[in-house]
């Protein structure tokens, strides 16, 4: 890539809007497929176990891609590179629109998510290329549109295009918006500086993958299999020991996929830290809203989906003028409040139950949006400007690769507390006389007003009445989950007290 001061600001801005387009397509298919996997299973004879890989298989090909983009940016260019990986995003788009069976498909993501997956710590490397460390964190903020306007739109774009044509349209609509995408690539973006002569870490690479594949696997199989299943307690053991390993071949190459050198620099180190403590506000809310607009609330998928647009457009606002912020007054700032925010929002999400209106939804996510919006900003910010420009993309990578696995993480384990937390809610209500004694009364007449008999109508109402009570167990469960988030979120105060207060220079 040409050194910053040779691109003019045209220049600069063309680069940037390319890299911006190649992200939210990329993020897009991360939560856009979601919705449409009932039709899924339905076209291609599939269970919901079988299915599930379709998003599986996404999540890790994705991670597993990651890092190997700092060496190939580095080897080959990053226009070049990010070049490539649209072509691969775009390939595998269409292969998933043809997907004849299931196999096929699962195929297709991986080849699709090996493409998605780097686009993004590729993106942000450029943009460290291009622009000088006093003008990134609004560059960041303008790229980070895309990056997290992207997950928020996905289950809207892919209910409407499911309900309009069918799921195959949800991947065939990358392959025009990718070939444009191309196309502004070859003309806007430079090759890039490479070095032909660079090597790269095969064995730490494995190593790392190893403990990667492993360990999502078993953070996704857990809940499935138990936690305290022989299956789940080997892929944990697997995944430290791959770890270990890992940490040791990186210590004695000479050319570490994962420079630990890196971690010596303070603020790279916090913002690692801070990548993966964000997941809480960023993920946790994420996953659990539209569990509980739906299962809760009763909501459709499409209205779902149009009730988390405001945090998109919240997020849109709120990120170039965090870049600003950051770029002026330094990351530390932006980042308490950020915290602050999305902890205030988890709260105002535990105040919910099934009555609630929907601006009681929509206003918690506006906090949410402005929230998560400074945290990614100033976070993606204060670590690509403490490391030499020469690790711009490790650090890319870093970032993005650890908030990915605290989303993992925080998904895993929100799942697991919700079911559990909704059958002790449940044995809590149970135990009450209304449950164990005879139904109330007033549930036996409207059940007789309705037609029931007199020997129907004693069980129509212990029914009903039982559904009443699973309800706010599962609404009990809700709360008190966006109550443990809201605390978890507030410990970022602590390493974002410690970023610096100074403005990055030019």
């Amino acid at each position: 890539m040409s050194e910053a001061p040779t691109l003019s600001r045209i220049e600069r801005l063309l680069v940037l809007s390319v890299v911006t387009v190649g992200t939210l397509m990329a993020v897009l298919d991360m939560t856009i497929v979601n919705v449409a996997l009932p039709n899924i299973m339905t076209s291609l004879a599939a269970n919901v176990k079988q299915v599930k890989w379709v998003v599986t298989a996404y999540m890790i090909a994705t991670a597993v891609g990651m890092p190997m983009t700092g060496w190939l940016g580095r080897r080959f260019g990053l226009g070049r590179l990010f070049l490539s990986e649209l072509i691969v995003f775009t390939v595998g788009s269409g292969l998933c629109a043809a997907a004849w069976n299931l196999d096929v498909l699962v195929f297709a993501r991986v080849v699709q998510a090996l493409g998605a997956g780097a686009i993004m710590p590729t993106s942000m490397a450029i943009i460290t290329d291009t622009f000088p460390p006093g003008e990134r964190g609004r560059a960041l903020g303008i790229w980070g549109i895309g990056f997290m306007v992207g997950p928020a739109i996905g289950p809207t774009s892919g209910g409407l295009l499911t309900e309009w044509f069918n799921w195959r349209a949800i991947f065939a609509i990358n392959l025009p918006v990718g070939a444009v995408g191309i196309l502004f690539t070859v003309l806007a973006l430079p090759s890039g500086r490479k070095d032909p002569s660079l090597r790269f870490d095969w064995l730490g690479y494995l190593a790392l993958a190893s403990f990667l594949v492993a360990g999502l696997l078993t953070l996704d199989s857990g809940e499935d299999e138990g936690w305290n299943s022989q299956l789940i307690l080997f892929g944990a053991g697997f995944t430290c020991a791959s770890f270990l390993l890992f940490l040791v071949l990186v210590s004695d190459s000479p050319h570490p996929v994962l420079p630990l050198r890196l971690f010596r620099l303070p603020v790279f180190s916090l913002s690692v830290l801070l990548g993966f403590l964000r997941s809480a506000a960023f993920f946790g809310a994420f996953f659990m809203l539209p569990l509980f607009l739906q299962n809760v609330q009763g909501r459709d998928t499409l209205d779902t989906g149009l009730l988390m647009v405001p945090s998109a457009l919240a997020v849109a606002v709120t990120m170039p003028v965090a870049g600003i912020l950051t770029d002026r007054f330094g990351p530390r700032w932006p980042s308490v409040a950020g915290f602050v925010l999305a902890s205030y929002s988890l709260y105002l999400y535990g105040a919910m139950d099934p009555l609630v209106d929907r601006w009681a939804v929509i206003y918690p996510q506006l906090w949410r949006g402005v929230g998560v919006a400074l945290l990614m900003t100033a976070g993606n910010t204060a670590a690509i400007n403490s490391v030499p420009r020469e690790d711009a993309g490790v650090a890319s990578w870093m970032v993005n690769l650890t908030q990915s696995a605290g989303g993992a993480l925080t998904i895993a384990l929100l799942g697991t507390l919700l079911h559990r937390g909704t059958i002790a809610q449940m044995d809590l209500l149970g135990t009450g006389s209304a449950l164990t004694g005879p139904p109330p009364q007033l549930l036996v007449h409207q059940a007789l007003l309705m037609g029931y008999s007199p020997a129907e109508s004693g069980s129509v109402a212990s029914a009903v009445l039982l559904r009443q009570v699973s309800l706010s167990a599962t609404t009990l469960a809700f709360q008190d989950l966006y109550m443990l988030l809201a605390l978890l979120t507030l410990i970022g105060l602590v390493p974002a007290l410690m970023l610096p207060t100074r403005r990055f220079g030019g």
